[in-house]
């Protein structure tokens, strides 16, 4: 048979204190009803069993103590939920165990209900209120008035409870995550680096394939030749993508003062002779300071001008607009150009990873705007897309402002 009303659970207490037991699966609330009980305090056992009989429709599990001093071993052990405390005693009277459980770290906020036949008079019931008690109750008891005070009392500590161990699931979910995502990008960084090298030698042997043959190669070989070029330096660029998303997710970014309009210089800089070529008519204003870092920021500028250069209409001339203002802490900065543009719907869509749009014909991976959004939101920003007013998109991320510029 059990443990009747009353007893505590005859078996060894786990991490937590809960006896093993009485711990069961299901969800949170289920684990915190199953570990939580009532304490009874009282130095006479037949009142222990009044009480026992008056809150046993509870369905919460009793745990008797005959003494203050019997009280307070309960509590080291016991994962209490409310404590009915009777104030006249032998040894500690309850107002002194009641002073010694709120004295402790781990007990200070179990709620305290005193049960009382001795002077009803304003000075000790607000001794009692004093020694943090939330109730005063005079005996003879009302079964009901006392069973549905501790209702109140239990189903908070079952609240709290089950918010507690909400917490600590989705702090362990999120600790997981974290890591998987940190083993995931350190593969990725290891394998695209040791991926390049082989790239690198086949592109190497088509090339002396090509000085050997010459004039020889009929036409056939050459497209063959060519084809198996273009297809390496379309791998090439998708890992070194691959690289720079995977880079992108690992650490913390050093957040620091940076020019914004230098990040831009050498964005362009990166890009070569890409603008040049294309004829961009690129139109700035000054950029100023914001929160962040220098490469990402520098990453961020080369991949949104790119894509601007890149997504245009056959024999169109690019203009690009590159403004920013500060507003509530932020710099927000915009990207507009006069592109081929994007269906609203796929707004959100182009910053996920490998994703382009259908249908296109111009070359790149998928992983430019991925890696921006990632690069923005680790500075503590946002990045999104709207459409232009006449043509195109614009593209628009946040950072933190700084406070004084650097001089």
């Amino acid at each position: 048979m059990g443990p009747r009303p009353g007893e505590a659970a005859q078996t060894a207490p786990d991490g937590d204190g809960a006896p093993i037991s009485a711990r069961r699966p299901g969800d949170a609330k289920q684990r915190a009803s199953s570990r939580a009980a009532l304490l009874l305090v009282d130095d006479r056992p037949e009142n222990l069993l009044a009480l026992e009989a008056v809150l046993e429709p509870l369905g919460q599990r009793m745990v008797r103590a005959n003494s203050g001093e019997e009280a307070l071993r309960h509590l080291l052990v016991d994962d209490i939920a409310v404590i009915v405390l009777d104030v006249q005693m032998p040894g500690i009277d309850g107002f002194e165990t009641a002073e010694r459980i709120k004295q402790r770290d781990r007990t200070r906020d179990i709620p305290i209900i005193f049960l009382t036949a001795i002077s009803q008079g304003l000075d000790h019931r607000l001794r009692g209120y004093g020694t943090g008690a939330v109730d005063y109750i005079f005996k003879p008891v009302e079964p009901e008035v006392l069973r549905a005070k501790v209702a109140v009392f239990l189903e908070l500590h079952l609240k709290s409870r089950m918010l507690q161990d909400q917490r600590e699931d989705l702090a362990r979910k999120t600790t997981d995550l974290e890591r998987s995502n940190r083993d995931l990008e350190q593969f990725a960084y290891i394998a695209s680096h040791d991926l390049q090298d082989p790239l690198r030698v086949i592109a190497g042997f088509i090339e002396l394939l090509a000085d050997r043959l010459g004039e020889h190669a009929d036409p056939q070989a050459r497209e063959w030749m060519t084809r198996i070029t273009a297809t390496a330096e379309r791998m090439s660029a998708l890992i070194s993508d691959v690289l720079a998303y995977a880079r992108a997710g690992v650490g913390t970014a050093v957040m620091e003062p940076v020019d914004l309009d230098a990040a831009l210089r050498a964005g362009l800089e990166n890009l070569g002779d890409l603008t040049g070529e294309q004829g961009v008519d690129l139109r700035c204003c000054r950029l100023g300071w914001a929160m962040g870092s220098f490469v990402d920021m520098t990453q961020v500028f080369q991949n949104l001008v790119g894509n601007a250069v890149k997504f245009q209409d056959p024999g169109a001339s690019p203009v690009i607009d590159i403004s920013a203002e500060v507003r509530d802490g932020m710099v927000t900065v915009s990207v507009a150009d006069n592109g081929r543009g994007v269906h609203e719907d796929r707004f959100e869509r182009v910053f996920q990873v490998f994703e382009r749009l259908e249908g296109d014909p111009y070359p790149g991976t998928g992983l430019g705007l991925a890696v921006c959004r990632k690069l923005v939101e680790r500075a503590g920003g946002r990045i999104w897309m709207e459409g232009n007013e006449d043509k195109g998109v614009v593209v628009r991320f946040t950072l933190p402002a700084v406070a004084a510029a650097p001089a």
